[in-house]
Parts: structure tokens; C-alpha cells; sequence
């Protein structure tokens, strides 16, 4: 249903609506809490969207995506106070994470059509999109499941209790992120892995250990590029028979933003131009009514200088919340999570919602063991 078209909108941004005021409500109506940085960079970010230069034309769109920023600091907010224990919330991201895997079985087998909606298409082969609005969504969500899930089975947890059962589901989810041909989600996933098997001090075992894990995936990238001619396609964006533009255009779209923001007046260019004169001028430029495909030129256009300094805010402050909990259990899936995000917002950009939960979960995880470890120490 989440590609459904309801009047300008589509019907997963419409059922968020009501999440939002609840949200909203129970987050900074009901209570008015002491806030993390990161959280106050969010709502920052989020707040810039509603004054731009052209929000008096596109104020439906500023609006919109006010609502979509918001819902990371509020869904953070209200699981940080809801959920009552680190168990709970374990069995919540795992159970998740397992669900965004098994989801995609009736569509792999042919049971379930995918509804999803592709701003490119393929002649040569399909890519799978599953329950998700594309097949970017589905191959960002499903990249995060499998580290995920990956995590607790590399962590031995009591909640995987069928381990051979949890390790094919494992190896399922991988062969969705190939299924997606989308090569975000394979640079998230080899990046997670490299932040997830990260050890803090090396041994000679496991730097020859690391170099053959490098080596095997090297030599079936190899494989696959030679044996696989949608995949040779995709990676080398061959398309319809014909060689495209370097990383799908990325270049010419990154262009066109930041000429957008440099002939803008003082106001525009620290304010921005607002979301309907991004897109339009995208559309004049490149015959694509998109964003930039990275989300500092994106933040640049729409939100001008003020939109790059919150967005630059919001890492800064999410890397020292990670940083300073280094010798908490998470840490390493927190790392993984923030640099396959960081990934993200470098080729892709936008907000996702699916991926923002489990970095909601991810985080108050965290967050919850450096209570529990602040408790330990002051009663010890």
C-alpha cells in the first residue's frame, strides 16, 4: 500500500500523520524532558524545513518534510521512555529486523506482486522492491535487518534461539540486498560489516583472518561481475543496452543544486529555495524531477547554508553520542549503523523511515546500557 497515490501524496506518508500528532503529543506536549545534542540538532533540522525563501508557494512540501524529520528525535524520545528494559527493546529491534527478512518471501516465491513504484526502469532484469516504495527502500531496510540480525548472532544472544534457522535467514536476507542490483546497499552493507567485525586492537590473526574474508568477497564480486550480466549492468550502470551517466547521474545532480543555491540572492542562500523549486529546477537541469542524490547538495538547495550547518550538527552530534559510550556491548553495531547511515546520505540522501527505527532502537539500546553501566559503577 506504501506506493498508493492518495490525492499529491502516497499512502505511507499519509498514515504517518497520525503517528506524528501522537507522537508529537506524548513527546513535547505531555513532557518536556532534558534532551540529548543529537536529539536538539533533529529537531532543529527538521524545524528549518517551514522557513525557506519559497515557502509561501511550496508550504505543503515544506510541511511534509517538517513531519518526516521529525519523526527520528520524537520516535527516539518516546521509546527512550516507554520501553522499560534493554530485553524488551532487544526482542522489539531483533523481532524487526527478522520480519523486514521474512517479508520478502511471498514476493521472492511469486506469492505477492510488489507495489512499488521505480523512477527507473530495466529491460534486462527486475530488482526486488518487496513490501517497500522501491527497490532503494527495500535494499537500505533489508542491508540494516541483516546487520542487525548478524549482530545479535554474532554477540551469541539467548534471543536467537534457533541458530541454524537464524543463520538461512541470514543468508536469505543477503541475497535480497543482491536481489535489489541497488549498489547503496551494497556499499552500506560491506561498511557495516567492516564497523561491525572493527577490533579495537588487532592481532596478526586477525589481520590475515580480515584479509581473507576481503579476498573471498573480492573474488565472488569477481564472479558475479563474470558470470551475471544484469549484475555486470547495474554495478557499471549499463542500462537498456546503453552506458549511462558516472553513478547515475549523481554528478550532474549535485551540480545542478549547488548552481540552484549559487545564483540565489542572500536570503536563498542561507535560507534555501524550498523543496517545489529544487525539484523543478532538477527536472529543468536533468529531465528528473528528483533530489540531489546526496543529502549536503539537497540540504543546499531546499535549505541553503542553515540546512548544511543543522545537517553537519546532527552527525557531529550522533558520532559523540557513539563515541563516548565506546566501551558499551553496542558500540560496534552503533558505529556500524551511523557509518552505513553516513553512507547513505552521501549517494543517496533523504529521510527513510524503516531505517530510522532501527536507529531509534539501535541508539536507545545504547543509551540504556550506558544508564545500567553509570548504575553499576556508582554502586560498586
Amino acid at each position: 500500500m506504501g506506493p498508493v497515490k492518495i490525492g499529491p501524496i502516497t499512502f505511507s506518508q499519509v498514515w504517518k500523520i497520525p503517528l506524528f500528532v501522537f507522537l508529537f503529543w506524548n513527546v513535547l506536549i505531555k513532557r518536556n524532558d532534558k534532551k540529548l545534542g543529537m536529539i536538539k540538532w533533529s529537531y532543529a533540522r527538521a524545524a528549518k524545513n517551514l522557513v525557506t525563501a519559497n515557502f509561501s508557494v511550496s508550504y505543503f512540501y515544506g510541511i511534509v518534510d517538517f513531519i518526516r524529520y521529525m519523526m527520528f528525535p520524537l520516535m527516539f524520545e518516546y521509546a527512550y521512555k516507554n520501553i522499560k528494559s534493554i530485553r524488551k527493546l532487544d526482542k522489539i529491534l531483533l523481532g524487526f529486523a527478522q520480519f523486514v527478512i521474512i517479508s520478502g518471501i511471498p514476493f521472492t516465491f511469486k506469492l505477492l506482486e510488489t507495489k512499488a513504484k521505480h523512477l527507473t526502469s530495466f529491460e534486462d532484469f527486475d530488482s526486488y522492491s518487496g513490501m517497500f516504495q522501491n527497490s532503494h527502500g527495500a535494499a537500505i531496510t533489508t542491508t540494516t535487518a541483516v546487520l542487525i540480525l548478524l549482530a545479535y548472532i554474532k554477540a551469541k544472544s539467548t534471543l536467537i534461539r534457533f541458530p541454524k534457522l537464524n543463520y538461512l535467514l541470514l543468508l536469505y536476507g543477503v541475497y535480497l540486498i543482491y536481489l535489489t542490483y541497488i549498489r547503496t546497499g551494497y556499499l552500506m552493507f560491506v561498511i557495516g560489516l567492516v564497523f561491525l567485525f572493527l577490533p579495537k586492537k588487532s592481532t596478526f590473526k586477525q589481520v590475515i583472518s580480515g584479509l581473507g574474508i576481503v579476498l573471498l568477497v573480492g573474488v565472488g564480486f569477481y564472479i558475479l561481475l563474470e558470470s551475471n550480466e544484469a549484475f555486470y549492468n547495474r554495478i557499471f550502470d549499463i542500462r537498456n543496452g546503453k552506458q549511462t551517466a558516472a553513478g547515475s547521474g549523481r554528478l550532474l545532480f549535485w551540480m545542478a543544486s549547488f548552481e540552484l543555491w549559487y545564483n540565489g540572492n542572500i536570503f536563498e542562500m542561507f535560507f534555501g529555495f524550498g523543496f517545489y523549486d529544487l525539484i523543478m529546477h532538477m527536472y529543468q537541469e536533468t529531465g528528473l524531477p528528483v533530489y540531489a542524490h546526496n543529502e549536503f547538495f539537497t540540504q543546499l538547495g531546499q535549505n541553503g547554508l542553515l540546512g548544511v550547518v543543522f545537517f553537519i550538527g546532527y552527525l557531529i552530534s550522533l558520532f559523540k553520542f557513539i563515541i563516548k559510550r565506546s566501551s558499551l556491548p553496542s558500540y560496534r553495531l552503533a558505529m556500524a549503523i551511523f557509518f552505513l547511515y553516513s553512507s547513505l546520505m552521501m549517494t543517496q540522501g533523504g529521510m527513510w523511515f524503516e531505517l530510522d527505527v532501527f536507529m531509534v532502537l539501535v541508539f536507545v539500546k545504547l543509551e540504556f546500557e550506558n544508564i545500567l553501566s553509570k548504575r553499576m559503577v556508582k554502586y560498586d
